[in-house]
């Protein structure tokens, strides 16, 4: 005869089925809204990014508010000053990208000159293999097909880039409208979004919602500083070093810099290269790695700890992975939302993992 179940078989009983109701449900709703961002990601692109701008810059006008400042004035001065700012660094930065690009067109023939006579040969030596000297060596290498050319990928990324650039000009007409709009209505939206939440689990949402508000705005807030400060300080040194195109990758480091990781390998690869094409191998390239140690050095064990703080919880391969699927899957659009969802995944994962622990299924010997 068959004995009946032990309170503890029904508690692992219970403990499954719910778990697999919930995730059931998870699953259907993750995957409806995926489609829905799928299917909308051209038209939710600048309602996105609109969205991040409002999310930002929120908290500042918050403190003009509580020193009474009618919200519309501060959000419209607000975003006056960021816009008046950009131009500012576009004009400084965008003459000094063009005097240090033609310089440097100026000068590409003695650079290549001593690619070929002093750096190649140097490399050769050290490396040990035979690099192309000439764009003879180059072309008959490229049609004996021992250097391949990704043709096939150069076009679908310039097309990318071309479709990527025209719509980058119609979204920047229409991100700061939507923006404006969505500080004038953000503390509203909030608290609609709550009245729909049912009022048994209203604490419970509102409670993972403020976890997940601190993990994306720690990260946020301190990676764009923190990207900022870097930006500055890759320009400044290299251009004490002498690199060409100083500002240049700066300014590309500072934005990549965004993707941890990302912005330090991009300054040190160009202004290695740059250095390499001036200078050769010298105290230059030198002091190049030891700026870039120096800066790094000031991120790890200043900048993140201080800037950030432990407080944010998002491992940086968690940030780089979600930034990658984000992006793969939904372009732009996915950028925008890969940090939020990577923080809504991670309280939703440590709250499964919690009821996990604390359950009989767990606990049983």
């Amino acid at each position: 005869m068959a004995q009946p179940p032990s309170p503890a078989g029904e508690s692992d009983r219970d403990f499954v089925v719910r778990a697999a109701r919930w995730a059931i449900v998870a699953a259907v709703t993750v995957g409806a809204l995926l489609v829905l961002l799928w299917v909308l990601k051209a038209a939710l692109t600048p309602l996105a990014a609109a969205f991040v701008i409002a999310y930002l810059l929120d908290p500042l006008i918050d403190l003009f508010e509580r020193h009474h400042v009618r919200r519309s004035i501060a959000i419209f001065a607000l975003l006056t000053l960021l816009g008046g700012a950009l131009a500012m660094l576009l004009l400084f930065v965008v003459p000094r990208f063009q005097r240090e690009v033609g310089a440097l067109a100026e000068r590409m023939p003695g650079y290549l000159e001593q690619l070929t006579t002093v750096v190649i040969p140097g490399l050769e030596q050290r490396l040990g293999v035979q690099i192309p000297h000439t764009l003879n060596d180059v072309i008959a290498r490229v049609r004996s097909g021992e250097i391949p050319l990704p043709l096939e990928e150069s076009r679908k990324l310039l097309a990318g880039a071309v479709g990527y650039v025209t719509g980058t000009f119609s979204a920047l007409v229409v991100i700061p409208i939507l923006a404006y709009y969505a500080l004038v209505e953000f503390d509203r939206l909030v608290a609609r979004a709550a009245a729909w939440i049912p009022p048994r689990h209203r604490v419970y949402v509102i409670d993972k919602a403020r976890t997940v508000d601190r993990l994306v705005s720690g990260f946020l807030r301190g990676q764009l500083l923190v990207a900022a400060t870097l930006g500055v300080l890759y320009a400044v040194g290299f251009s004490l070093i002498g690199i060409d195109l100083a500002v240049g990758v700066g300014v590309l480091a500072g934005v990549l810099a965004l993707v941890p990781y990302l912005g330090s390998a991009v300054a040190l690869a160009s202004a290695s290269i740059l250095c390499l094409l001036k200078f050769g191998i010298d105290g230059h390239l030198l002091a190049v790695f030891g700026w870039y140690l120096a800066c790094q050095a000031l991120e790890g064990f200043v900048l993140t700890p201080r800037i950030i703080g432990q407080s944010v919880g998002l491992h940086p391969a968690v940030v780089i992975v979600a930034l990658l699927i984000g992006g793969d899957l939904f372009g732009f659009l996915g950028l925008l939302i890969a940090v939020p969802g990577a923080a809504v995944a991670k309280v939703f994962i440590d709250e499964a993992l919690a009821a996990y622990r604390s359950s009989a299924l767990f606990r049983e010997v």
